[in-house]
């Protein structure tokens, strides 16, 4: 399989290469770092009014002194599509003073 030369390239590369099936939907983890947990609530919100496929978990993050928001969907981890959810959900964070901080997934038990 052929990656592109990006982060998210080098990510689908490395799951590649632990024996992941990425023609196959795995519950792909996109983490958004917010300052406040009231502006991570409303961008959850915003995204479930959107009729998100979703599911979301909100933890606080003691290493950046805030929140992450965590949105789990479940899809094939193609790079474009993958890129695609990242862009939006950057989109929909700025405006709730949020910032994205990537993606994973976790590797299933052999």
């Amino acid at each position: 399989m052929d990656f592109p030369n990006t982060e998210d390239g080098e990510m689908l590369r490395e799951m590649h290469k632990a024996g992941m099936d990425l023609t196959t939907a795995h519950n792909i983890d996109f983490f958004i770092n917010f300052g406040k947990k009231k502006d991570a609530e409303k961008m959850q919100a915003e995204v479930e009014a959107n009729n998100s496929k979703g599911t979301f978990s909100l933890e606080e993050n003691e290493t950046h002194d805030g929140w992450v928001l965590c949105c789990t969907i479940e899809m094939i981890p193609a790079h474009d599509d993958i890129i695609e959810v990242e862009r939006a959900f950057d989109k929909i964070a700025a405006t709730h003073h949020g910032e994205s901080d990537g993606w994973g997934v976790l590797q299933p038990e052999a």
